[in-house]
């Protein structure tokens, strides 16, 4: 996931690397760099989505996308690391250690304040792993939702 534009400038360069590759591979590994540049492609345009405002609302499939989802809220709000930083309370190098390391060492209560400050809110349901999918109401995902 590209979450500043120091990595989209990275991505973009990968990408014309990877192109280049491509255009000089031979047929058996071709498939192999079209598949990369697909995914920096993909990456590519998500970020740029977000950060144009096309997309504020983020699909969670587990509780691990929630970092993720945090990064990109922060990223559709238009806010740096250090303006999060300052909402929250924090140091700038605390958002930058929390969103590098996945938010692994923060609490509940700072991925909730950082949720909170973002203008976001979890949305979903805590259902038994092996419980049947017709169970779940066909209409309810979880996602982090904010200002449209």
């Amino acid at each position: 996931m590209i979450k500043n534009a120091i990595q989209r400038a990275a991505a973009e360069r990968k990408l014309a690397e990877v192109l280049a590759s491509l255009a000089h591979a031979k047929a058996r590994e071709q498939r192999v760099w079209r598949e990369l540049a697909d995914r920096v492609e993909d990456e590519l345009a998500e970020y740029d989505a977000i950060v144009r405002g096309s997309r504020s609302v983020f699909q969670l499939a587990a509780l691990d996308d929630l970092p993720d989802a945090l990064v990109k809220a922060r990223l559709a709000r238009g806010w740096s690391q250090k303006q999060l930083a300052r909402e929250i309370g924090v140091s700038e190098q605390m958002v930058q250690k929390d969103e590098a390391g996945g938010y692994e060492s923060a609490s509940l209560a700072r991925l909730a304040d950082v949720a909170q400050v973002l203008g976001y809110q979890l949305l979903g349901r805590l259902q038994p792993a092996d419980a049947p999918a017709q169970v779940a109401a066909p209409d309810v995902g979880t996602h982090l939702t904010g200002p449209l």
